[in-house]
């Protein structure tokens, strides 16, 4: 028997554990996608339905039911109405992607990975968010120019409230939310009657630095929207007035290269979004 001499028989490396790799980085990157998504849960989902197959999914657009007087002795007259569709196309495919020379070394430093998972995770987010705020404050109808970029005047959110009620849109009732970028959100917290523990009503000021609710309406932060220019600076919305659908979620896959001695890591998404009810929203554009 020879002794000091190491055949390579038994050993376990980076090929054999490899099929561990891409759970591991789901889990990270998936977490971090999950909190980083801002617009995504605002809108109606409609994935279930592309789920199989298809590309498409023709949305009616339902009017409104005229109610009718019955007159003694008359028969009932049945609404006629031909129905309008909006169609969602699925055509949307995103990926990001990240190839590590000695992944095992990745693997082994927690800290790194979750570094590399955030940023796989937010590119992911960043994509998707952007694509659902660019459908909202494009696809909603109604709104008014601001007087000042990324700022709002009471009198101007006041007009935008009677807009919405107007419009048969309860902004009190939790199904709207309105979502401004991170200057219009200064400003907001620099009005006293959103932050001063007098105003609020619950006798507590604002200490976090997060708004809350405004009028009813959560309020929530998003850079997805621009700032000055003819920007679109905020935007109220039902949650019905547009609709995103996932034919396939996010989902991770790794190979190894060894050519390179590296594993390549790959996230992608097919997906697609539309406008549904473009009057159901009402937001504020820049002037300049």
């Amino acid at each position: 028997m020879a002794y000091g001499v190491n055949t390579g028989a038994g050993i376990t490396g980076l090929t054999e554990v490899d099929v561990f790799i891409p759970e591991i980085w789901s889990d990270a990157v998936f977490g971090y996608l999950e909190r980083a998504l801002r617009w995504k849960p605002l809108i109606d989902d409609y994935s279930s339905m592309v789920s199989g197959s298809g590309d498409r999914i023709h949305v009616p657009s339902i009017t409104e039911v005229t109610v009718e007087d019955k007159a003694e002795n008359t028969v009932v007259q049945y609404d006629a109405t031909t129905e309008s569709k909006v169609t969602l196309v699925v055509d949307k495919h995103k990926y990001a992607s990240k190839m590590f020379e000695d992944i095992a070394m990745v693997q082994a430093n927690g800290a790194l990975m979750a570094q590399y998972a955030q940023a796989l995770g937010y590119a992911m987010a960043k994509q998707i968010d952007g694509d659902i705020a660019t459908m909202v404050s494009a696809g909603v109808t109604s709104g008014a120019t601001l007087g000042t970029d990324d700022t709002l005047t009471d009198a101007e959110i006041e007009t935008a409230l009677a807009s919405l009620g107007e419009a048969d849109l309860d902004y009190r009732d939790g199904n709207l939310t309105f979502v401004v970028n991170p200057t219009l959100y200064a400003d907001l917290l620099n009005n006293s009657k959103f932050i001063r523990y007098d105003s609020r009503g619950d006798g507590s000021a604002i200490g976090s630095g997060r708004l809350g609710e405004m009028y009813g309406l959560p309020v929530e932060m998003s850079n997805a929207l621009g700032t000055g220019g003819t920007a679109v600076s905020g935007v109220i919305f039902h949650k019905s007035c547009g609709a995103v659908a996932f034919q396939q979620g996010v989902r991770s896959q790794a190979q190894y290269d060894i050519d390179y001695l590296a594993t390549k890591v790959v996230f992608d998404a097919v997906y697609g979004s539309k406008i549904i009810h473009p009057t159901r929203g009402y937001k504020f554009t820049n002037a300049s």
